[in-house]
């Protein structure tokens, strides 16, 4: 929770959203697939609703999400339904979170590592940031098996 100053001298209780998810290597380039952004299951309203109102009327609905990252560096991702299989003219039917490639990069953003999403009551903008991933380090050089990736998705955090 953040706290703001009010001219009285109560305090008026700020809230934060957060939501985080560990990224694939689909979502980090690494496989170097042709994919458009990171999925967002439908069934994640918690999240959608985060991410603001999308026409399902309007074929393939996007809107900016304006984002500070952890550089102070403002960022915009785009919130997208790609929904031309509701409109009888294509097979998508799902939302997506896209220009992030750039940002993962610069981010030195690997697979296991996440990607938080928060916004407090007051901004106008997301704040995102990268959390990396704590490596253990093995205890023998060739004892070491591959890394495996549980695949999560979005996901509230407090």
């Amino acid at each position: 929770m953040i706290y703001k100053e009010c001219s009285s001298t109560a305090q008026e209780k700020l809230m934060t959203s957060k939501f985080r998810k560990t990224l694939s290597k689909n979502d980090t380039g690494v496989t170097g697939s042709h994919q458009a952004g990171m999925a967002i299951p439908k069934s994640n309203t918690d999240f959608l609703k985060f991410l603001g109102n999308l026409d399902p009327k309007e074929e393939n609905p996007s809107r900016a999400i304006h984002c500070m990252d952890e550089y102070g560096d403002m960022l915009d991702l785009r919130f997208v339904y790609y929904n031309k299989k509701l409109h009888g003219n294509g097979t998508r039917n799902e939302y997506r979170l896209t220009k992030t490639t750039g940002y993962f990069r610069r981010s030195d953003a690997e697979p296991g590592d996440e990607v938080e999403l928060s916004k407090n009551d007051e901004d106008d903008f997301y704040r995102i940031k990268i959390i990396k991933e704590d490596k253990p380090v093995p205890e023998e050089p060739n004892s070491r098996k591959p890394n495996a990736v549980v695949l999560r998705g979005w996901r509230e955090v407090y």
